[in-house]
C-alpha cells in the first residue's frame, strides 16, 4: 500500500468474487478520534472487527453500520450473517487525516489531499461500484471522469451517478446516498444499491 494512504483500507475476504459478480467499494468519509494515538493504520480493519466480534459491546456509532449493512444486503441476510455481508465488499474512509471532534466536518483541503490516496486503492483494488456515503462526501470528490445516467427508483425518484475511467482503462461507477448516520431507510436504500450494482 502506498505510503500516502494513512487508513488501510477493509477488504473482505469476498470481495473478488464481489456482489453479483461486481466489487464493491463502500466509501465513507472520514474517521474521529477522540486521541491522535488512535489514528492508526488498522483503524478501518479494527472497527470492521470490532462489528464482527459478538463479544463486542455494542457502541453507539456502530449502528450506522449496522443499518449500511441492512440496506446492501436486506435486513433478514444482515441479521443473519453480517460477517457474510462485510466480507464481500472493500471499506475505506476517503480523508486520511483523523477529525477531532464528532459530526465534525473535515476541511475543504483535506478533501483534497485525500484524492491521490483514494485513486491509490482503486487503482489497486479496481472496483466496479462505489457506494458513497453522503452528499457532502460525494460533492467533494474528484470532479475527474463524468456523471453518468442517473439512478431510477420505482418510486419515480431518480438519483445521480458518477464514473472515473482508472489509469489501467477500468471504469469505477460511483453512487450516491444518503449517509447512514443521519435518518436512513435500510429498505429504501437496499432497492437503489441492488439495482446500480446489477445496472
Amino acid at each position: 500500500m502506498s505510503i500516502n494512504v494513512k487508513f488501510i483500507p477493509w477488504v473482505g475476504s469476498q470481495y473478488a468474487e464481489g456482489i453479483k459478480g461486481k466489487r464493491v467499494m463502500v466509501l465513507g468519509e472520514s474517521h474521529y478520534c477522540a486521541h491522535e494515538s488512535d489514528a492508526v493504520p488498522q483503524l478501518t480493519i479494527n472497527i470492521i472487527h470490532h462489528i464482527l466480534n459478538p463479544d463486542s459491546e455494542h457502541e453507539g456509532f456502530m449502528n450506522t453500520y449496522t443499518k449500511f449493512g441492512r440496506a446492501l444486503a436486506g435486513k433478514g441476510q444482515y441479521n443473519k450473517d453480517r460477517a457474510e455481508v462485510w466480507n464481500s465488499v472493500l471499506f475505506y474512509n476517503y480523508v486520511q487525516v483523523p477529525i477531532s471532534e464528532a459530526r465534525k466536518a473535515p476541511e475543504k483541503q483535506d478533501f483534497v489531499d485525500a484524492e491521490s490516496p483514494f485513486f491509490t486503492v482503486m487503482e489497486q483494488y479496481r472496483p466496479d461500484c462505489v457506494i458513497v456515503w453522503g452528499k457532502r462526501l460525494y460533492n467533494n470528490l474528484p470532479r475527474k471522469g463524468y456523471q453518468t445516467e442517473d439512478l431510477k427508483l420505482s418510486d419515480g425518484k431518480t438519483i445521480e451517478t458518477w464514473a472515473y475511467e482508472l489509469d489501467s482503462g477500468h471504469k469505477v461507477h460511483l453512487l450516491p446516498i444518503t449517509h447512514p448516520s443521519a435518518a436512513f431507510t435500510p429498505d429504501y436504500w437496499h432497492e437503489a444499491i441492488i439495482s446500480f450494482v446489477e445496472r
